[in-house]
């Protein structure tokens, strides 16, 4: 055991709220969200059967990408994590331009999903405009963010267990229709390697883009281990949980709704998993998915916003933001809240004010982001092997040690690469491109 772990007073873990399993549940509620519940139609579109291929590689991706970030944050725990280590192994640019990427990424991603989340409930309110219902969503999730730290996990901890709940029971009424029906869709797509295969290796590249962001959330569990009580023990006991749990419940669930319906049929622009009940006649799965799939928006824009919030505090700490966003008051950060607020706020109203095709590419920069943030944090893992101290011994059981790291990041430039042959995924890389120029821009202004 590492001294970090043996040092770690009594009055310092008095004073952190989570444990184990409220840190899995904000893990989970952070990944699990519309991404998966809708954006995985466009993944089984381009990889057919092979989509259950595809997020077995996702899942892999990540716990190698977890287990790095986790294997330095439980022996040098720090408020910003990850954009701490960065700026201590890569400098001081690479810390401030990976803190504000995952700052303006996140703060697309939750107006993104609060549009997704107003959508979801013009299904009930029909004269309601999708303006006011996501500028509605918006204010209510900046509320709940002024919840105290205890109850913030309660509230993720709940909307992940529901979100679980709703995958196991999908597929325990697949399993049920599988066994009692058999398999529906002709050809079988287990029979044969073309069957299964209909795209070749280039559909799974393809779809890769979309299963990686499904995974995307995993830097909300790296920013709240700063808040967890016995990090030794909690924190891997954690990661195991969310990792195990989302290959399992994400490869079951693709299964399922490739042996009930035909892959080429399925439509990009509703649930998979709707569009798989309705082929077993459940037909009541509309009404009750969409709620499903609202309270998972909910769920990933509160963990987005406490990301932001710990991402702006991080930055204000290292003189690269304003030093008022550090600052608390009643051991609240007021500042960095009220910023995120605002900022979610703008976003929401530009994106009924612009070319919704624009904003649409904007968000999709939120991908490659995610590809830059995770070679970014095997970079820094294996510096760390190399430089770190002898009393910082542990290191996570999902990592495959150095060789792991190195295999993961080739894996992922080549989904890049192959991303790039997709027309609005390549306007999504200048997207991001261009945001990331205007950062680096701005950190030779504060610079000076």
């Amino acid at each position: 055991m590492n001294k970090s772990c043996e040092n770690t007073s009594n009055d310092n873990n008095s004073k952190k709220e989570l444990n184990a399993y409220s840190l899995a549940g904000i893990g989970i509620g952070g990944i699990v969200g519309s991404g998966f519940f809708l954006g995985s139609g466009l993944a089984i579109r381009e990889a057919g059967p092979a989509v259950i291929l595809a997020f077995l590689v996702g899942g892999f991706i990540m716990s190698q990408v977890l287990g790095a970030m986790t294997s330095i944050s439980i022996n040098r725990p720090v408020t910003g994590s990850f954009r701490v280590y960065t700026e201590q192994f890569l400098g001081k640019f690479m810390g401030y331009l990976l803190g504000w990427i995952i700052y303006i990424s996140s703060i697309l991603g939750i107006a993104s999903e609060a549009m997704a989340a107003a959508i979801f409930l013009k299904y009930w309110f029909t004269r309601i405009p999708i303006a006011l219902l996501a500028l509605g969503v918006i204010i209510l999730v900046i509320l709940i963010n002024r919840l105290n730290m205890r109850y913030f996990s309660y509230i993720e901890s709940g909307t992940a267990v529901l979100k679980i709940l709703t995958i196991v029971i999908f597929v325990g009424i697949g399993v049920i229709f599988l066994l009692s029906h058999g398999i529906q869709v002709t050809p079988n797509p287990f029979r044969s390697v073309n069957n299964f295969f209909p795209n070749k290796l280039s559909g799974i590249l393809q779809a890769m883009l979309v299963v990686i962001f499904t995974y995307s959330g995993i830097s909300t569990i790296a920013m709240a281990t700063s808040d967890v009580k016995k990090p030794c023990l909690s924190i891997p006991k954690a990661t195991i949980i969310v990792t195990a749990g989302l290959i399992i419940l994400y490869t079951l669930s693709m299964c399922i709704i490739i042996l009930t319906m035909n892959w080429s049929n399925v439509n990009i622009a509703s649930s998979p998993i709707i569009q798989s009940l309705k082929s077993m006649n459940i037909n009541w799965a509309s009404s009750t998915i969409n709620a499903i799939i609202l309270i998972a928006t909910f769920s990933v824009m509160i963990g987005n916003y406490y990301s932001c919030n710990q991402a702006i505090i991080s930055l204000s700490e290292s003189k690269e933001a304003p030093s008022i966003f550090k600052n608390t008051k009643k051991n609240f950060y007021w500042y960095a809240w009220l910023l995120t607020g605002i900022s979610s706020l703008i976003v929401v109203l530009l994106s009924f004010s612009v070319s919704a095709k624009l904003f649409n590419y904007l968000v999709s920069a939120c991908s490659y982001y995610s590809f830059f943030n995770w070679i970014v944090n095997l970079i820094v893992y294996l510096l760390w092997l190399k430089k770190r101290s002898s009393d910082e011994k542990y290191t996570s059981p999902l990592i495959l040690g150095r060789w792991g790291a190195y295999g993961t990041i080739i894996i992922v430039i080549l989904f890049f690469v192959m991303s790039l042959k997709v027309q609005d995924f390549r306007i999504g890389f200048y997207s991001a491109a261009i945001i990331t120029v205007l950062i680096s821009i701005s950190y030779k202004l504060v610079k000076r």
